[in-house]
C-alpha cells in the first residue's frame, strides 16, 4: 500500500444492513486500515429494486456503523438519478478524493457477474479491488479473477467470517415484527421497529 489514505468503498442495496455486512466492513477495516466507506445505492442495476425507500437505508446504514469513526456512508448515489453504476461512482469519489488511494469491495458471487457491469471493462482497467470470499458463501481463487479479468497487481482476495444472514430473512421477520437482534445491529432494529419501513399492512 502507498502512504497515501487510503478507503474502502462497499457498495449495494442494503435492504436493510444487517450483521453480514457489518462483518464485511469490521475485517476489511482490519486487513486494509484507514476507513471504509459505505455506498447505498439508490437504484441498483443488476438487483430487483429496494423494499426500503433510499433515504431510509441511508439511515439504517448510519446507525448500523454509528460509533466507528472510520466509517462514512455516503450518499453520492442517492443524489445521482438513474442506475447506480459502480464505475460512475468510482470517478467520482476519484474526482472528490484525488489524494486517497480508493479499493472497491466485492463480494464472490457479486465479482464472478462483472462482465454484465455497466463499462465493465473500464472499471477493470482503472480499479483496484478487494474481493470477499465469505464463510458459507461462493469463493473465488486468483486464477478465476485473473479469468474474469481482474488486474493481478490491483486486486486482493480476503476471506472473511460472516454470519449466515439475508437480508430477504430480516425483511421476513419484519414485516410481522419478530425479533431482529440476532440478524442486525441493535439501533437498526431499533430503527425498523420505529419507523415500520418493513412492517406488513394490517
Amino acid at each position: 500500500m502507498s502512504s497515501e489514505a487510503v478507503a474502502a468503498v462497499l457498495g449495494g442495496t442494503f435492504d436493510p444492513f444487517h450483521r453480514g455486512h457489518l462483518a464485511v466492513v469490521d475485517q476489511v477495516h482490519d486487513r486494509l486500515g484507514d476507513e471504509v466507506w459505505v455506498v447505498p445505492a439508490r437504484l441498483p442495476p443488476h438487483r430487483r429494486p429496494a423494499v426500503a425507500p433510499p433515504e431510509q437505508r441511508l439511515a439504517l446504514a448510519r446507525a448500523a456503523t454509528a460509533g466507528r469513526p472510520w466509517v462514512r456512508v455516503l450518499d453520492i448515489e442517492m443524489r445521482r438519478a438513474g442506475p447506480s453504476y459502480t464505475i460512475d461512482t468510482m470517478e467520482e469519489l476519484g474526482r472528490l478524493h484525488p489524494a486517497t488511494e480508493l479499493w472497491v469491495v466485492l463480494g464472490a458471487d457479486i465479482a464472478a457477474a462483472v462482465s454484465g457491469w455497466h463499462r465493465h471493462g473500464e472499471l477493470l482497467a482503472g480499479g483496484r479491488f478487494l474481493v470477499v470470499n465469505r464463510s458459507g458463501g461462493p469463493v473465488l481463487t486468483p486464477p478465476e479473477l485473473k479469468r474474469l479479468g481482474f488486474p493481478a497487481d490491483r486486486t486482493r482476495l480476503l476471506r472473511i467470517d460472516s454470519p449466515a444472514v439475508s437480508a430477504s430473512e430480516v425483511r421476513r421477520r419484519a414485516a410481522v415484527g419478530a425479533p431482529l437482534d440476532d440478524l442486525v445491529p441493535a439501533p437498526v432494529a431499533e430503527l425498523i421497529s420505529a419507523t415500520g419501513v418493513y412492517r406488513s399492512p394490517m
